[in-house]
């Protein structure tokens, strides 16, 4: 639908414009009488200021409402498409960026008119526009093509450009990131199914909107000195690069930040507080003293058990010796009263030698005291951090009470790391634990070095 021009307008044509857009229900050609009234407000001001300012007034009143915001796009396509209209188009997008300084209701409104924007582009309402054997989407065309009308109409308007440039590529960089977000959670949750929906372009908006402008702005001269008259809108598309770089680049470094904080702070909530390292001293301390028994106890038990197998083999022995005896009939001995030796000393060496009457002699064995222990200090070992278990290390390592077995002390902590049901919460890395012994026995030399000289 044409525009007219300011020749044309139709005072009492506007009057009734103005009345429809207080009824709720939408004309067909609510879009056109905008257009023209637009164009109305722009020419019959002289100063440019004020005429902006009822252009925004009046673009806000009537579009401010999720069902009539899409209006505002065909307005300015309308204006934008015309020759004569062209500039109005773009100052009337201009003029909402201006004045929201003054009105901040506009700078909700503008934030509203790049949603539409940016979700109409992805679902492709309309058809995409060729240039140049390349296509293009209808709503980067569009915000192309006014932000070179508002460079050639005035250079100060870079500032308005660049902003709302920025405003869509936050948007849409936070939609992209939403997506993401639901996509993972759409393996899990069946209810994200609904909700999500599949752009049919994949071409961001404000990717496609440099595009077309450096289309735009593509010239091929015929001549060595010949002018490029696009030169402004090169200037421009190589602006609008320099602004999607910095706003790229804020947005990484933030979400960046973000997360870095995330993670300290999940990092704090895991780990463990100053009390419950307090609280692990006495458990560390008695398991560290019931792995020292432990390991004592495979050498005492091998003894034990060498001399319980000793005591059997030479009772066996001694009863063998008599029998042969009484077999060749030496010293008197009858080889009937050799074999009743024989039985009798294999008899009481198998009851006397037996491990139930030596049970006495057996050490303690201490390895349930210890994984009841271990799995103790486990709990609030799993969430130290590196610096946190250095400095709890090196504390029992200057305590006086483990000085005689200080050397077991690396040992101990490799002991807790593999009896560590899942590994997968330890705040520490394997790498940073492996520092942390390295360190502790360099440590404990100094320690026992410091007591040989004391």
């Amino acid at each position: 639908m044409a525009v007219p021009t300011s020749e044309q307008i139709d005072e009492p044509r506007v009057a009734v414009a103005e009345a429809l857009t207080e009824e709720e229900e939408i004309p067909e050609d609510f879009a056109a009488l905008m257009a023209t009234r637009i164009v109305l407000l722009n020419e019959k001001e002289f100063d440019p200021m004020v005429s902006s300012a009822n252009v925004a007034e009046y673009v806000y009143e009537n579009t401010n409402d999720p069902k009539k915001i899409g209006y505002f796009f065909d307005v300015l396509e309308l204006l934008i498409n015309n020759e004569q209209t062209k500039k109005y188009g773009a100052l009337s997008f201009a003029a909402l960026s201006i004045h929201s300084e003054v009105k901040k209701e506009y700078e909700g409104y503008i934030d509203e008119f790049a949603t539409h924007l940016i979700e109409n582009h992805y679902d492709m309402t309309k058809p995409e526009i060729s240039l140049e054997k390349k296509k293009y989407s209808a709503y980067s065309t569009l915000i192309g093509l006014i932000f070179i009308k508002m460079v050639e109409i005035n250079r100060s308007l870079y500032d308005s450009i660049h902003d709302f440039y920025s405003q869509i590529i936050r948007q849409e960089m936070e939609l992209e990131a939403e997506r993401e977000k639901q996509k993972e959670e759409e393996k899990k949750v069946v209810a994200f199914k609904k909700t999500t929906k599949k752009a049919k372009v994949t071409k961001k908006l404000y990717d496609d909107t440099i595009d077309f402008v450096s289309a735009k702005g593509d010239f091929k001269s015929t001549s060595l000195n010949q002018e490029n008259p696009n030169e402004h809108i090169a200037i421009l598309a190589d602006s609008l690069r320099g602004t999607r770089r910095y706003v790229i680049q804020d947005i990484m470094n933030k979400r960046a930040l973000e997360k870095k904080k995330r993670l300290e702070k999940e990092l704090s909530e895991r780990l463990a507080s100053a009390e419950e390292i307090i609280m692990s001293t006495e458990p560390f301390q008695q398991a560290l003293s019931l792995f020292w028994k432990e390991k004592q106890y495979t050498y005492k038990f091998l003894s034990v058990e060498k001399i319980r197998v000793a005591l059997r083999i030479i009772g066996i022995i001694l009863g063998a010796v008599y029998w042969l005896l009484g077999y060749i009939g030496m010293w008197g001995v009858h080889w009937f009263e050799g074999i009743f030796v024989f039985i009798g000393m294999y008899t009481f060496v198998k009851f006397a030698g037996s491990r139930k009457n030596f049970k006495s002699f057996y050490p303690y064995d201490v390895s349930k005291e210890l994984e009841s222990n271990a799995n103790s200090f486990i709990h609030v070992f799993r969430h130290m951090s590196k610096e946190q278990m250095y400095q709890f290390t090196l504390q029992q390592v200057k305590m006086k009470q483990n000085e005689k077995i200080l050397q077991i002390v690396p040992e101990f902590i490799k002991y807790l790391y593999t009896i560590m049901s899942d590994r997968k919460n330890l705040i520490m890395s394997v790498e940073e634990l492996s520092e942390i012994i390295e360190s502790l026995e360099v440590d404990i030399a100094k320690q026992l070095r410091r007591v040989e000289d004391l």
